[in-house]
């Protein structure tokens, strides 16, 4: 039986851009990608599930090889990764800058805690999202 081949992309971006990424196929670690690497796995076809991590950050993807077939995926962070990480500079450079109150500053903060507590719970394989590519 022939394989089929999967290629995965990590897109630029400044989050995490010197840290590398561990690569996971059905929980085994194949691999690590630096910021703009891409990889490539031939694999047997069938379902699989896709994991990149990154510290405690991680995000999933199932995806079905077919024989002799290429599939072509991306992946980058969630708007959601930045809104935690904005919203705490937005919310102290305010505070500390303009000498604003601290309970505006508080309802700055507010978003970008509720969305590092999602990040770090139910949506912790969500960090990362992908995208298949042509």
């Amino acid at each position: 039986m022939s394989t089929g081949k999967l290629i995965l992309y990590r897109k630029k971006n400044f989050n995490g851009l010197a840290v590398g990424m561990d690569v996971y196929i059905n929980d085994k670690l194949r691999g690590k990608m630096m910021s703009g690497e891409n990889k490539e796995f031939d694999l047997e076809p069938g379902t699989y599930k896709i994991r990149v991590q990154q510290n405690i950050k991680s995000g999933e993807q199932d995806v079905t090889i077919e024989s002799g077939k290429t599939l072509n995926y991306s992946y980058y962070p969630s708007l959601l990764s930045l809104v935690s990480f904005i919203s705490p500079l937005i919310g102290l450079g305010l505070l500390f800058l303009f000498r604003i109150s601290l309970s505006l500053t508080a309802l700055i903060l507010l978003p970008g805690a509720i969305t590092a507590i999602y990040l770090l719970t139910a949506g912790k394989t969500k960090y990362f999202l992908f995208t298949k590519e042509n």
